[in-house]
């Protein structure tokens, strides 16, 4: 009885290798936009550097709907703001926070928010706005 033997291959097969590269651009594509914090708002345009920030800081967004903290709909902020926001300095004392108002909303509500963060205890407030298109 006469075996044969089959000749080893010395080519790597690149195809798998591909096949899972691709799905893995896809799923980073497909999940890459939903990682964006806070709420889509539209911001006033100017010239200022974008900040660095040591820590995630705290998102506090105010558009014509409502307040919102990170992601959350705050029913009454002027109730209920201050609240939790004494709640998350109790964790981290030194919580720098980014105040984003909707460009078409009154500057009234943005300083209302202003002020509600600062009887919770927030001593480092920055306003977001996107850069101007050159």
């Amino acid at each position: 009885m006469a075996y044969h033997r089959r000749k080893l291959m010395g080519e790597i097969n690149i195809i798998p290798l591909v096949d899972v590269v691709l799905v893995l651009l896809v799923v980073f594509m497909m999940t890459a936009p939903m990682l964006t914090l806070g709420v889509k708002v539209d911001l006033p345009r100017t010239d200022a550097a974008p900040l660095k920030a040591e820590h995630e800081p705290l998102e506090v967004t105010v558009r014509a709907d409502g307040v919102y903290l990170q992601k959350t709909r705050i029913a009454n902020p002027k109730a209920d703001l201050a609240a939790k926001v004494r709640a998350i300095l109790q964790e981290r004392p030194n919580q720098h926070v980014l105040l984003r108002g909707q460009k078409d909303v009154p500057y009234q509500a943005v300083v209302v928010a202003l002020n509600l963060l600062r009887q919770g205890g927030i001593r480092k407030v920055d306003l977001v706005t996107e850069p101007l298109d050159r």
